[in-house]
């Protein structure tokens, strides 16, 4: 079995599969269900939903993962990934890639879906695969799926990277997005390009204790109360992670050496006369440290500023906030559209609290399968982020459904790591556990 999933996550690896440009993958897996004679069902927005027939008299089981993936590359790679696909590395158990993201979040869970699809001598009930899209962005697979099309009431997903865990709960989240438009002003003021980066990145749901940390917040507490005119602020890649840049320009008489000597930097002179105005420099600067970041609460709310914009006289901040108390997640998403600063906010999209349910029958029967494996049972977690599971949830009465999924490190990151034996170890509890209900 490891090889049939290293070779299925190295097919998998090979196609381009960006968030919102899932086509190719897409096509792939209705190729894969043609090849089997397997039922499928492609929607406009390139979900698919694959159906095969099982040979144990149960209700139908549904498996879901999404088929995009964060494309992050390194400064010097050349990789391009629209068209390319990704130099994956295996290295004994350790599996990476060379200079960009693995795509394991969520490519593992995808080769053990065609690793499922493909083998005729596993015993399971009638089994339905749904493979979604921009789970990474936007969400608009699970959103806009057509759930009639999807028989089963029960559901497993296989996005979580912990293999020692099963989440049956998680945190709603809100999206907004901050504008301000600025007064541009005419100075004669010496102008400076500044860059800092390399800091530590990933998901926020999974690193959120750092996030406080990022590259955006902390260039505004270096320039806060600092006599500088702004003329730009631009950092982070993704929303839902960490910013691990951020680049400013600005113009001043102060010491930019000075007051950057405690952080490596990247100080270039340049030709700028105009800026925001000293108000709106203010504004944006409190702003950006207005909107916390990290845990907020002591409920565990979290918060976390992921990208910043600039483009002529606008600037657009993208804050999400997340909580496992939709009370809490409202209230604090209606503090940050009060803060005095001028900024205009709008709600991008909004995913509901996953409310735990104890009396799960899918969460109960993997507790106990983990304990006869192991003599222990699994930590029950509730996910720090919204999941799929939640939108999908929401949008099928009386659905059963846990998450699950192999060791995953860094992930989002060009340092994203996973583990083959971890891999064997879920695909293993997956296939008996499926083959139980």
């Amino acid at each position: 079995m490891r090889e049939s999933l290293i070779n299925n996550f190295l097919r998998i690896s090979k196609i381009p599969r960006e968030s919102g440009r899932e086509e190719k993958i897409s096509d792939f897996f209705v190729n894969v269900a043609k090849e089997n004679n397997l039922y499928y069902f492609k929607d406009e927005n390139n979900n698919v939903l694959i159906k095969k027939k099982g040979n144990i008299d149960s209700k139908p089981v549904a498996l879901q993962a999404h088929l995009d993936m964060v494309c992050i590359k390194s400064k010097d790679s050349k990789h391009n990934f629209a068209k390319d696909g990704i130099e994956v590395l295996v290295d004994g158990d350790k599996v990476t890639a060379k200079d960009t993201t693995l795509g394991a979040d969520q490519g593992v869970g995808l080769s053990m879906m065609l690793t499922i699809m493909e083998d005729n001598n596993l015993n399971h009930p009638d089994l339905e695969f749904l493979f979604t899209v921009e789970e990474e962005t936007t969400f608009k697979g699970v959103v806009n799926f057509p759930y009639d099309k999807l028989e089963s009431k029960r559901l497993i997903n296989l996005d979580y990277a912990k293999d020692d865990a099963v989440v049956n709960g998680s945190d709603g989240d809100i999206l907004n997005e901050y504008t301000i438009r600025g007064k541009i002003i005419e100075n004669n003021l010496p102008s400076y390009r500044i860059l800092i980066d390399n800091f530590p990145g990933g998901n926020s749901g999974e690193n959120i204790e750092v996030s406080s940390k990022n590259a955006i917040t902390t260039m505004a507490k270096i320039l806060k109360d600092k006599y500088i005119l702004l003329k730009s602020i631009n950092g982070g890649t993704f929303e839902n992670d960490l910013a691990t840049y951020c680049e400013v320009i600005i113009n001043t008489d102060l010491d930019v050496g000075k007051i950057f000597k405690d952080l490596t930097s990247k100080i270039e002179k340049v030709d700028n006369k105009y800026c925001f105005s000293k108000e709106d420099t203010r504004n944006i600067i409190n702003e950006i440290l207005d909107l916390k970041c990290g845990y907020i609460s002591n409920k565990n709310a979290s918060g976390n500023l992921g990208i910043i914009r600039t483009e002529n006289n606008e600037v657009q901040i993208y804050y999400i906030i997340r909580s496992i108390d939709e009370n809490e997640l409202e209230e604090i998403s209606a503090k940050s559209k009060e803060l005095n600063n001028n900024f205009q906010v709008n709600e991008i999209y909004r995913d509901s609290v996953w409310k735990v349910n104890k009396e799960s029958e899918l969460f109960n029967k993997y507790r106990d399968l983990y304990f006869s494996e192991f003599n222990e049972y699994p930590k029950e977690e509730i996910g720090h982020g919204g999941t799929e599971c939640s939108s999908i949830r929401k949008r099928i009465d009386e659905l059963d459904i846990i998450s699950i999924g192999a060791n995953m490190e860094r992930i989002h990151t060009t340092a994203e790591t996973t583990y083959i034996s971890s891999w064997l170890k879920t695909f293993d509890l997956l296939i008996k556990f499926i083959e139980s209900l």
